[in-house]
């Protein structure tokens, strides 16, 4: 039998084209019969305002207009991840999924809304989520999600925020204040204090304001350089507690008093 020369160039050409080929197919595999769940969401510069909600725990996230940063408006405008919010408008724009059969009863559970506008305030895509579910909102038809972005409820999963860092080796000595005026803390509570403010972390953080400071429990910390920190206290409700910071002398420390901030122990 006669073999036929295959022209090298064919070859290579051939070659080339047999990833792009394969991806095709596994792409009208993966769109054939499913359709987007947000069709009118574009490209994540497009969007200048998120808002994930169930009940009454609701994030607010919106993009600075002078700087473009994101920013968490239901957490004392914190600052935004950029990279985790645009990585999480990116993959609810590529979301598809296989109409869900009319038969199938709709599930009970209170859904996860998710919101999002541009600068202008116009609508990009409103939709409900549900286990394994989602439906465009306010009349799009159910699909069936083969996966869905996670959409936490909690300000800290979207935050690049970071607390003062504040060095426990510097800790010079702390007072108790109230009523009858500073007490100052023997050394071992000094120390313990000291541990608590090196350890802080941004984790399961709330806006100050939202928070009820009546009866707080309140510090002084003196630092070696001579500076120093106030600290407030309070339970959290569910056996931690919120500590708030501020301070005349240290401006890291002064901006954050905006934020309370979860910790284990409580103060002396």
């Amino acid at each position: 039998m006669r073999r036929v020369a295959v022209p090298t160039r064919t070859l290579v050409l051939a070659l080339l084209l047999l990833p792009i080929l394969l991806f095709g197919g596994r792409e009208l595999r993966r769109t054939l019969g499913t359709e987007r769940l947000l069709p009118d969401l574009g490209a994540p510069s497009q969007v200048a305002r998120i808002e994930v909600a169930r009940g009454r725990d609701q994030v607010v996230l919106a993009r600075r207009m002078d700087t473009g940063a994101w920013e968490i408006l239901s957490a004392a405008d914190a600052p935004g991840d950029a990279a985790r919010i645009e990585a999480t408008i990116e993959r609810l724009a590529a979301l598809r999924g296989e109409p869900v059969p009319p038969d199938i009863p709709p599930q009970g559970r209170e859904p996860l809304q998710v919101r999002l506008s541009d600068k202008a305030g116009r609508d990009l895509g409103h939709a409900a989520f549900w286990t394994g579910e989602g439906r465009a909102l306010p009349d799009g038809a159910r699909l069936a999600l083969a996966s869905q972005p996670p959409l936490p409820l909690w300000p800290s999963a979207w935050t690049s925020l970071v607390p003062p860092v504040i060095d426990p080796a510097t800790v010079a000595g702390a007072q108790r204040l109230s009523a009858d005026g500073p007490a100052n803390l023997p050394l071992e509570q000094t120390v313990a204090v000291a541990r608590m403010l090196g350890a802080l972390s941004a984790r399961d953080f709330m806006g100050s304001a939202a928070i009820n400071w009546a009866g707080a429990r309140q510090l002084r910390v003196r630092l070696a350089d001579g500076s120093s920190i106030d600290l407030q206290q309070v339970p959290d409700g569910d056996g931690r507690f919120f500590v708030r910071m501020t301070s005349d002398t240290r401006t890291d420390v002064r901006e954050a008093r905006r934020y309370a901030f979860r910790v284990s122990e409580s103060l002396p």
